[in-house]
């Protein structure tokens, strides 16, 4: 099923998506989700991000492709590299990413993002699963002369609108390493890679990062881009599509200095 988060009417409201319209629940995504017996044609609302995550991580170097074409001198890491992005960064579907003044050159990462639906804490890979709620398209965008010349990543990889997420959750997906993710930029395919590329999977990443840190519903992990990664300018128009998900769109714009 696909969970959506939307607005219409002043409201925002939360549903699930049935071909062509939504079907409104009671409560967030997390509850019962009991129909109210309202239902909205999906080309009539505003798609908004389909969590709103109390924080996100995102796994580096996740792909051995996307390693190479890092520089000569990366090697590919011996356990998960997982780093902060700020909610406050969030981008719907639809909406533009917006490249702050001084930002300089800004890359796209299509990313397959997992979507924690109860708490989690020291869960063992092969329960990992059992904790996600489903998964939804993502861009790990990339302000690369911030993430290479700050001693922090806070501003390269969390400038607002620098993580879009959407278009909706999907839940019924039983094994994420089976999908296809691309990435088109002004409708040229720039990525295309599977997820059975990832170096770690996601089970090993749900179960690396809550041995430290608490996983609760909403949160939300980038699970690291392909290779194929490239700038995107004022006017582009980048999509990101996952098999049995869907498609992100976002329009680019950068800011004038």
């Amino acid at each position: 099923m696909k969970l959506v988060r939307f607005q219409t009417g002043g409201q925002i409201r939360h549903g699930i998506a049935e071909g062509e319209n939504i079907r409104e629940i009671e409560g967030d995504l997390f509850g019962d989700r009991v129909p109210t017996g309202s239902s909205f044609p999906l080309n009539t609302v505003k798609l908004l991000t389909p969590c709103t995550p109390g924080k996100m991580l995102a796994l580096g170097l996740n792909y051995a492709l996307h390693v190479q074409e890092s520089g000569s001198d990366r090697k590919a890491p011996s356990q998960p590299e997982p780093f902060y992005k700020v909610p406050s960064s969030l981008c719907n579907p639809g909406d533009p990413i917006c490249i702050p003044p001084g930002a300089g050159m800004t890359h796209f990462e299509g990313e397959l993002v997992a979507v924690i639906g109860k708490t989690c804490k020291r869960v063992a890979p092969e329960n990992a699963l059992e904790y996600v709620l489903g998964y939804t398209c993502g861009n790990d965008v990339s302000a690369r002369g911030w993430q290479r010349g700050d001693l922090q990543w806070w501003r390269g990889k969390s400038s607002d609108t620098f993580s879009p997420i959407g278009p909706w959750i999907e839940t019924d997906i039983a094994d994420p390493s089976k999908l296809t993710l691309e990435t088109r930029l002004n409708g040229e395919v720039k990525q295309h890679s599977g997820t059975d590329q990832m170096i770690f999977d996601v089970p090993t990443m749900i179960s690396f990062i809550s041995q430290v840190v608490t996983m609760n519903p909403g949160d939300a992990i980038f699970t690291g881009t392909c290779e194929g990664v490239g700038p995107m300018e004022d006017g582009d128009t980048v999509e990101i599509e996952i098999s049995q998900i869907g498609v992100l769109r976002n329009p680019v714009m950068r800011e004038a200095e």
